[in-house]
C-alpha cells in the first residue's frame, strides 16, 4: 500500500528537520514506525506524534512481535500456559508502549520540534 503524497512531503520535511537537529536515525525512525510505513499507515514519525498515537503504536507492533519471540524461545518448550503467559505480554507491551510513549513525547520537546500541524 501506498501512502498518500501529502504525508510524504510532511514525512520528509520531518525527517530533514531531526537530521538538521542531529537526531540518530534510528530514532526518528524506529523498526515500529517504519513496519507501519511501510503498510502504508500515515503516522508521524514519533518525536512528531502524539503521546497516544506513539502509545498506540508501539504497543500495537511490539507486543504481538516480542510475544511471538517469548513464545518461540522461552515459553513454548515449558508448557507455559497460555492465559498467563497472555497476561504477561499484554502486561509488558502496555509498559513498554507507555514509556516509549512517554520518551518520545520528552524527545520532541527537548528538540524544540515544531508540531505535525506546522511541518
Amino acid at each position: 500500500m501506498n501512502s498518500h503524497p501529502m504525508f510524504e512531503r510532511k514525512k520528509s520535511r520531518a525527517i530533514a528537520i531531526m537530521k538538521k537537529k542531529g537526531m540518530w536515525p534510528s530514532l526518528y525512525a524506529p523498526p515500529c514506525h517504519v513496519f507501519l510505513w511501510k503498510i502504508g499507515v500515515s503516522v508521524a514519525p514519533p518525536p512528531f506524534s502524539s503521546f497516544w498515537s506513539n502509545f498506540l503504536c508501539f504497543t500495537g507492533v511490539n507486543t504481538p512481535f516480542w510475544g511471538m519471540v517469548m513464545w518461540v524461545v522461552f515459553w513454548k518448550g515449558k508448557r507455559e500456559d497460555l492465559l498467563s503467559a497472555t497476561v504477561t505480554i499484554l502486561t509488558i507491551g502496555v509498559v513498554c508502549g507507555l514509556i516509549m510513549a512517554a520518551l518520545e513525547l520528552w524527545r520532541g520537546k527537548a528538540n524544540h520540534l515544531p508540531a505535525w500541524s506546522e511541518v
